[in-house]
């Protein structure tokens, strides 16, 4: 059951009571439903029609926010009728935010994908994720309609009457899953010359500020998580932005930049709570590399916390487009095309086959690697010393050397 949210004077929510998957939705071939709600966050009533097409009587009074596609069974057909009915919703209002919430599309590589290809903004693992997909969206009005600042349109959609909380929170929730365009931004006017992305420029120079990106260290390092569940084997994969993944959500592991003063393990940890939603313990290393800018990349590995209670996100943000546990199987369905890069698939096979065993964090040359980073992405910029930098680099190098294989040891 999907819990029905009622606006209290004043914009903010309560529950409202509770009604199964179907009373109120349209039921479509196999076992698919469609469920609709209207900017109040009150489920529509489609007065028993079996058709999307009664939408149209009811748009005029109560604009639809939210559909949800639920159902189906692990079948050919079941997928194809959940792809129809978000293309339909799509071609009918793109402003509608399409959550499709069904097992086998939570377990599948690819019909993830196709399921964003046909339209949907989210995909929710459990009804609790449908619950705050549909609660995150309704902030959006609450907070344009709260707010005493100026008010702005969404320059991709249309979407109108956001507050500049609102389209920061909007932007990345409807259009992650996107190709992006260049935009002009509404809020300062800069135009898409003056900066690299949109998206980038709207979560780190507007909206609130605790949100924003940290300054990025001059010193330059990356984290990169394999996570795997004991439990099943499955393993941890996140949707990449399409803006930085080929035009679509593809596949990559929860990964970024070191922050200043970070390690990388804490640096992982919180990437994989952040792309991923999973609170993770990094357990061990698979392969440190270094390239010829001095830049190193360390992949570790991991494990959830609390492997039973490990619900990956679903609701999109500026991080992610959400994430998903894959059994191993599943990516032979896909190609080097649905990856953000070269090797997902071949590293994720690695560790889950026992091929690749992840080597100890406990090394003295280790723990040197973690001091390097900690203080390097602490340089200030008129502090820098690259001949003191490479010096530091090649000594912790070579000190790796002696506790960790070559192979596993990358000079790109």
């Amino acid at each position: 059951m999907f819990t029905c949210l009622k606006r209290r004077a004043g914009g903010s929510t309560t529950e409202a009571g509770s009604s199964t998957a179907n009373a109120g939705g349209s039921t479509l071939e196999a076992g698919v439903v469609v469920t609709k709600y209207g900017r109040s966050g009150v489920k529509i009533d489609p007065r028993g029609s079996s058709s999307l097409a009664s939408e149209a009587a009811l748009s005029a009074s109560q604009e639809v926010a939210v559909a949800v596609v639920t159902g189906g069974g692990a079948t050919a057909s079941s997928l194809a009728t959940i792809r129809r009915a978000l293309e339909e919703i799509r071609e009918r209002d793109p402003r509608t935010f399409s959550i499709v919430y069904s097992q086998y599309v939570s377990g599948s590589a690819r019909a993830r994908l196709d399921c964003f290809a046909s339209g949907a903004r989210m995909l929710a693992h459990t009804k609790g994720c449908v619950e705050r997909g549909i609660a995150t969206v309704m902030r959006q009005f609450d907070a344009g309609a709260a707010s005493n600042s100026r008010i702005f349109t969404c320059p991709t959609c249309g979407m109108p009457g956001l507050s500049e909380e609102a389209l920061h929170l909007h932007f990345p929730l409807y259009h992650e899953t996107e190709m992006p365009h260049a935009h002009d931004c509404p809020i300062c006017h800069k135009t898409a010359a003056d900066f690299r992305a949109f998206a980038v420029h709207l979560h780190n120079e507007h909206g609130p500020v605790d949100e924003r990106e940290p300054e990025f260290p001059v010193f330059a390092a990356f984290t990169w998580v394999v996570c795997r569940r004991p439990s099943d084997g499955k393993v941890l994969l996140c949707h990449e932005p399409a803006a930085i993944a080929g035009g679509k959500p593809n596949y990559w592991f929860p990964a970024g930049r070191v922050d200043g003063g970070e390690t990388f393990v804490e640096a992982g940890e919180r990437e994989t709570l952040e792309e991923a939603g999973v609170h993770a313990r990094i357990k061990g290393v698979l392969t440190i590399k270094l390239s010829d800018r001095l830049v190193p990349r360390v992949v570790l590995y991991a494990e959830p916390r609390e492997d039973s209670a490990s619900v990956p996100k679903s609701v999109p943000d500026f991080e992610s487009c959400g994430a998903c546990w894959i059994d191993v199987s599943e990516l032979d369905n896909l190609t080097d095309a649905d990856y953000r890069g070269r090797g997902t698939a071949e590293l994720y096979r690695a560790v889950a086959s026992g091929n690749m065993e992840p080597f100890p964090l406990g090394t003295l040359s280790f723990a040197a690697l973690e001091d390097m980073v900690h203080r390097l992405t602490l340089t200030q910029e008129e502090d820098v010393q690259m001949e003191e930098w490479l010096a530091e680099i090649q000594r912790v190098w070579a000190l790796l050397g002696k506790d960790y294989p070559a192979d596993r040891l990358e000079m790109l």
